[in-house]
């Protein structure tokens, strides 16, 4: 599945909360915090990444794109 995949039914806001949740597991767990998430914890982590503009650097892309990070275009 790749970013345009992910199928979206809930607001950008929704899944930064969701994504901040579960960073704060991590945060306050440390690595026995990842056992305890979700799927959908990590999917919306990863979404929030897509949200807040990280590019998708394809496995078999040896050389990470100039650009990293693109233009938000709204703000949370």
């Amino acid at each position: 599945m790749s970013a345009g995949e992910i199928r979206q039914d809930r607001s950008d806001r929704e899944i930064l909360v969701s994504a901040g949740r579960a960073l704060g597991k991590i945060d306050t767990h440390g690595l026995r915090a990842l056992t305890s998430l979700s799927v959908r914890d990590i999917e919306d982590m990863a979404i929030a990444l897509v949200i807040l503009g990280l590019v998708a650097i394809p496995p078999t892309q040896l050389q990470p794109p100039e650009q990293l990070v693109t233009a938000r275009l709204k703000e949370f």
